[in-house]
């Protein structure tokens, strides 16, 4: 018999019934169109107090359902894709952070049998390792490696050094960690050689006021120029390479190793190459008054040149080119002015911290009305500015330009800036996570404000259909009154970490989060990473309560109660 002859099997060979619902038996011929199944009355279908679930659109069930759709090749029609394409929560990348009682650290004074208050800190490049300057005077190197559990933990400071006899108000790592720079309350500022922990350069003689910030220019200066400000509006250019520096002064990494400098070397003097007085004024009934110089940002490299600057005086930010040389009997001229915020024009409001992005496309400003506001650095000089391009020419001494006001800026409850010591610091890209900012505040706490732009869109969207009350409708951009500055409330406070002001804040090159605060506390803060998908350390100290004391000296990324619900509670989702 040949393939021919064989009937080719159809699904009524495998199943009882035929399309129609009608039954039929294996070989036989399927009964006629007149039999047909009987179906139930009306009767039958109406059953009281019935309400039928609408059924959800697959595109409409959330993350997942959208995962789906784009796994699948189900792309939305072209330009749609941000309206519709899949993105998580911003909640994401803040609500893992945590940390324990064996994270911290306590400063306790040398000079007497009290505590101290840590003032400034600044995290290596290189290794888990932060630097913390106190009010006495004192550097602690503190470890960020995290205790694990079950092991004895050890001293989170193991080398203390004796910097300065007055507060320390900033620190800075040079970017190979070789240089640790210093600016005091006592007008100076030194350059630490970090391998030998001994003092290689002096910064004095070119203030008059106490010192408060200082910063490495980045590029190829290679830790040799430094920019330093002080209380009465001065800002100084300083360049190792212009003093009589020996070849030993400093450390040095070799092919044979580290080349540790001259412990009985005296340090070395360093010159200033440029002095900016009068950088900041205050303008109080029609009298002028130098202001305090509160922050100091270098822009990346390759145009290291421009230096960023902001005062106690107003929201104001100027952007200065250092190569130029302002004579002594011409008042100092920056390249552009930032214009304030419309929220301003009843009063100033100063600025106690700068920070740039990781592709220094945006600048972000600590304002002293409980905002961070993000600029565009883009837009600091409006029109032809050559300065700005990647080779920029050298520039004769003009007016200044104005730049735009800021972009958007951020809010929370639980942040407020009473004082110029809250700072900001911001984790860039990198394989430790997401790009993050982190804020101190006055509320005890840390902030943490992701800078993704494409997040805040996708809550714009899904909130411009929304009605909003009055209060709520500078929360989103279509919505913002004329002039005023949009913000975002996507913050995530860090809680129960402290009791009292925290200040200051760093990242360590492994993606932790340092803070000092008032209570005389260094802590570390970490993320989980061993993929339990929330249900770690920060889950099991937000819904775990006081029992057993787990939450002793404890602290954990405070997130709504939503964010911890079993995933079978939205299963109809």
């Amino acid at each position: 018999m040949g393939l021919e002859s064989k009937t080719r099997p159809t699904l009524i060979d495998y199943f009882k019934c035929n399309r129609r619902g009608v039954q039929v038996s294996g070989k036989n011929k399927p009964p006629s169109s007149s039999a047909r199944l009987s179906l139930p009355s009306k009767e039958m279908l109406s059953v009281p107090h019935y309400q039928p679930q609408p059924v959800l659109k697959l595109r409409n069930r959330g993350f997942g359902a959208q995962l789906l759709l784009r796994e699948q090749g189900s792309t939305p029609r072209p330009g749609r894709e941000r309206f519709e394409y899949p993105a998580s929560d911003w909640r994401a990348s803040t609500a893992a952070f945590w940390s324990k009682n064996t994270d911290t650290h306590m400063c306790n004074a040398h000079l007497t049998q009290a505590n101290t208050i840590p003032f400034s800190l600044a995290s290596c490049n290189n290794a888990p390792i932060t630097a913390v300057g106190d009010e006495e005077g004192f550097i602690r190197f503190f470890d960020t490696n995290t205790t694990p559990v079950g092991a004895t933990p050890k001293p989170k400071v193991e080398i203390i050094m004796h910097a300065h006899d007055n507060a320390l108000m900033d620190l800075a790592f040079s970017k190979d960690d070789m240089r640790l720079a210093s600016a005091c309350g006592d007008r100076s500022g030194k350059i630490f050689d970090v391998m030998t922990q001994t003092v290689a350069a002096e910064l004095n003689g070119g203030h008059f006021q106490s010192m408060r910030r200082v910063e490495f220019q980045p590029g190829q200066a290679n830790g040799n120029v430094i920019a330093t400000s002080d209380r009465d509006g001065k800002i100084q250019i300083w360049d190792l390479r212009c003093c009589a520096t020996p070849a030993t002064a400093f450390s040095t990494r070799g092919p044979p190793g580290i080349i540790h400098r001259d412990r009985n070397s005296p340090p070395v003097w360093a010159r200033t190459t440029n002095t900016i007085d009068n950088a900041h004024l205050r303008i109080v009934e029609n009298t002028t008054s130098p202001a305090s110089v509160t922050a100091l940002q270098y822009m990346p490299s390759g145009h290291e040149h421009l230096l960023l600057s902001a005062s106690e005086a107003n929201a104001c930010i100027k952007l200065w080119d250092t190569r130029y040389i302002t004579p002594r009997n011409r008042d100092p001229i920056p390249l552009a002015i930032t214009a304030e915020p419309a929220t301003h024009c009843w009063r100033p409001y100063g600025v106690t911290s700068l920070a740039l992005s990781t592709d220094a496309s945006r600048l972000y400003a600590v304002c002293k009305d409980n905002t961070v506001y993000a600029y565009s650095t883009a837009h600091l000089m409006l029109g032809h500015a050559p300065e700005l391009s990647s080779k920029p020419p050298r520039q004769k001494q003009g007016h200044a330009v104005s730049g735009l006001p800021p972009l958007y800026g951020f809010k929370h409850d639980l942040f407020h800036v009473k004082s110029f010591y809250v700072r900001c610091a911001l984790r860039p890209v990198s394989v430790s996570g997401v790009e993050l900012l982190a804020v101190g505040s006055t509320d005890k706490c840390a902030v943490l404000f992701p800078t993704d732009e494409s997040m805040m869109r996708e809550q714009w969207d899904t909130q411009s259909h929304l009605p909003q009350a009055p209060a709520s409708e500078a929360a989103h951009p279509s919505r913002t009154p004329a002039g005023q500055v949009p913000i975002v409330r996507n913050g995530t406070p860090l809680i129960r970490g402290h009791r009292r002001e925290v200040t200051g804040l760093s990242w360590t090159n492994e993606g932790k989060l340092v803070t000092i605060s008032d209570d005389h506390m260094v802590r570390h803060w970490q993320e989980e990473d061993d993929g339990t998908g929330g249900r770690g350390p920060a889950w099991d100290l937000r819904t775990g309560g006081e029992f057993g004391g787990r939450r002793y000296m404890a602290g954990w990324a405070d997130v709504a109660d939503d964010w911890d619900d079993d995933d079978d509670m939205h299963s109809e989702c």
